[in-house]
């Protein structure tokens, strides 16, 4: 607000009219009555009207309904030459033909009379610019909370600028800490890395997908995956929006597939396939660097029976017990596999006949004192028939060092079973 005296302001009515026509803003002097005694034609263009209907017309009449509240207060504060009084105010103006234009309004008194100087400029472009951008905002933000995953904007240098995170608690560290700070120095080495490589991507192509990272969050440690596009900005460096994907639950997925893949799905012991693999490439290494290879092929004597009288449930029970004391039993360089329904096969490398037959041995005895408990029953005990057999001259392939130990084991349970029998393939 500004208070002058008209006669000091204005020396002549020439001077007068010239501000007025000249001026590049809306003019108008508002008299004490609140009506308009004079107005120049930017005025007019902005109310779309003409400058007779314009004077001797009140300010109110031009001012919308919902603004005219604040038209009093503004009028009122400028009239007891308040210090607090807001240099200028925006108001709806309503147009002659009822269409609105915005304006930034601005109102200096007269001492010597009372009068009000009002200069008014027209912002309905400025605001219509406002509001499609309030809207923009508006449908952005829309857009993040849509949006279950993490986002970020990084320089290149990977220092976090901006964070959008529907879900705080999967951050590697609140927004307060991360902001202004690199991913060097928030997250584990490999992770920041992998960003950083990321980054170099987008930069050289405009984008980058696919590059997983390990974090530990509030909520234990945690997968994600990172999609990369580059931001270009008009007065800043560049720099690199990231959507990073939290994928724990497709990752446990696939380690539970890879898992079921490799391993028996009840007992967890290698399946079949994988035991071939692994014994294959044993045959190999002894072939070539002459070293012993033995292995046991042992089957659960009577099983069929364990099934029928106390029901299958119970029968993979013993399975799965008679699975983790093979775990007990060998060394780390052994390992074992469910081969098919009752069958089990312990693959013994560096280890010759003799050696291979006391492990048997031990074996047998352990599985004889094993308990099967039960809940409503006495516990019962059960044995195993195994064949041993080792890598030899008759044994020098995969399917040979496996007959010769079938075969065994079938001899050990056509001779009365719970026993072990060899077979020396030199």
């Amino acid at each position: 607000m500004s208070v002058k005296n008209l006669t000091d302001t204005l020396e002549t009515e020439t001077d007068y009219k010239t501000l007025f026509e000249k001026s590049a803003m809306g003019m108008a002097i508002i008299e004490a009555d609140n009506t308009i005694s004079l107005a120049n034609k930017r005025v007019a263009q902005l109310l779309k009207t003409d400058l007779p209907t314009i004077l001797k017309s009140s300010l109110c009449d031009w001012i919308s309904d919902v603004d005219k509240e604040r038209l009093k207060e503004y009028r009122k504060q400028v009239a007891q030459q308040s210090e607090n009084t807001p240099e200028n105010y925006e108001f709806r103006l309503v147009c002659q033909d009822k269409s609105i234009n915005w304006a930034l309004v601005n109102l200096t008194l007269f001492q010597d009379s009372g009068k009000i100087l009002l200069s008014v400029l027209n912002i309905s472009k400025l605001k219509e610019t406002e509001k499609k951008l309030k809207e923009a905002i508006s449908s952005q933000n829309a857009i993040f909370l849509a949006v279950p995953d993490l986002m970020f904007e990084l320089d290149s240098h990977g220092v976090y600028l901006n964070i959008w995170a529907n879900n705080p608690e999967e951050l590697a560290a609140t927004k307060e800490q991360l902001l202004g700070h690199t991913v060097a120095q928030m997250l584990p080495n490999e992770a920041a890395k992998q960003v950083m490589v990321a980054i170099r991507d987008t930069k050289e192509k405009g984008h980058s997908f696919g590059r997983q990272i390990h974090i530990q969050t509030p909520h234990g440690k945690q997968w994600f995956e990172l999609s990369i596009s580059l931001k270009h900005n008009e007065d800043t460096a560049d720099t690199f929006i990231v959507l990073s994907r939290n994928i724990s639950d497709r990752k446990e997925l696939e380690t539970e597939l890879i898992h079921l893949s490799r391993h028996d799905a009840l007992t967890g012991l290698y399946n079949r396939r994988v035991l071939e693999d692994r014994l294959t490439k044993d045959i190999q290494r002894a072939s070539r660097y002459s070293v012993p290879l033995s292995i046991c092929m042992l089957d659960i004597d009577h099983f069929k029976g364990v099934n029928d009288t106390y029901g299958h449930q119970v029968g993979d029970r013993v399975l799965k017990r008679l699975a983790k004391l093979l775990e007990e039993l060998l060394r780390t360089t052994d390992y074992t596999a469910r081969y098919g329904g009752e069958e089990f096969l312990v693959v013994l490398p560096d280890t010759d006949l003799s050696s291979a037959k006391e492990f048997a041995k031990r074996l047998r005895i352990k599985v004889e004192e094993m308990q099967i408990e039960l809940e409503n029953a006495e516990p019962f005990q059960i044995t195993v028939s195994i064949g041993v057999s080792t890598f030899g001259k008759e044994a020098s392939s995969l399917d040979k060092i496996i007959d010769l130990a079938d075969s065994a084991m079938y001899l050990a349970k056509r001779s009365g079973r719970n026993r072990v029998i060899s077979f020396d393939s030199n």
